[in-house]
């Protein structure tokens, strides 16, 4: 499986590899080799004003349609099913440059964009406008190159993330205080999981470093998120184990390793008991499938 850096990714004339924008208009004519399964090393928002398709991030297909924006995570799996009447702006970019300016601000850190964040929100077309005025700005910025354009853009797309962050957590069940203690506990339950996953397989380890009880651990999440933390902690081992079966030429024992089980058997029952088949048939599958 392909892995694209922005200077890969399709052909710009721009010196700049950390960051792009075009507008979906003409990055659907390039849109060819992007269609098979493949990961990013940068962060990608795609604004969708008009438009048709389908979309797969991580093995889930979503559909395409007016006023939908969509935000791929570093590593992500993804591919292109099509695009048809789009409208609209792709921006990639890298940590790098999303830090290109530090604030200090903990609203506005550098970790902003993290596993707790949904693939995309749906929005009315009033905000469309004020999406579509930033991103114009951002590719103004890009295409002008003056002095401090960098900067500028950093700073704008900055907003565009707040922006995106402000609408899913208005849209989660919970209209819950933002500085409500549980918050932050699912928050942080959120991104430990994310950097803890190959070491620690159970909500009690979480639970643990967090100074809570994994009763009340689970309780917290259950009610946010909708699942059990050991739900999320599992769906996250086994999204990697996904990844990692598609997109690399490890053999199974050496994922099993890379994920932090003991032995191949281990990591073998582990995933066919939420996969209901074996890494190796599951890797054939999806081979199968591309073929």
């Amino acid at each position: 499986m392909e892995l694209y850096t922005i200077e890969t990714l399709i052909s710009s004339s721009s010196a700049l590899s950390d960051f792009a924008i075009y507008t979906l208009q003409d990055f659907s004519k390039q849109l060819k080799h992007l269609k098979d399964p493949h990961r990013h090393d940068f962060y990608s928002m795609i604004i969708f004003e008009k438009g048709q398709g389908e979309h797969v991030i991580d093995f889930v297909h979503y559909d395409i349609k007016a006023n939908r924006i969509f935000l791929i995570n570093y590593g992500q799996v993804h591919a292109w099913i099509k695009l048809k009447d789009v409208k609209g702006y792709i921006i990639n970019f890298t940590k790098e440059f999303y830090n290109l300016i530090y604030t200090g601000n903990n609203k506005i850190k550098s970790d902003l964009i993290n596993s707790e964040i949904t693939p995309y929100i749906d929005i009315d077309q009033k905000t469309m406008c004020e999406w579509n005025q930033l991103a114009e700005l951002i590719k103004n910025e890009y295409q002008a190159e003056k002095r401090e354009f960098k900067e500028l853009i950093c700073i704008y797309l900055k907003a565009i993330l707040i922006k995106y962050r402000r609408h899913h957590r208005c849209s989660l069940e919970g209209t819950i205080n933002k500085s409500d203690r549980k918050t932050v506990l699912i928050q942080q339950f959120n991104e430990l999981v994310n950097v803890k996953f190959k070491q620690w397989k159970f909500p009690r380890q979480y639970a643990d470093e967090l100074h809570i009880t994994s009763n009340y651990l689970n309780i917290i999440v259950k009610k946010s998120l909708g699942w059990s933390a050991g739900y999320i902690i599992r769906e996250r081992i086994v999204l990697e184990a996904k990844r990692l079966l598609q997109s690399t030429d490890l053999t199974v024992a050496e994922i099993g390793t890379e994920l932090g089980f003991t032995d191949k058997s281990n990591f073998n029952k582990y995933f066919k008991g939420y996969v209901h088949t074996t890494p190796e048939n599951y890797r054939k599958q999806t081979f199968q499938q591309k073929n």
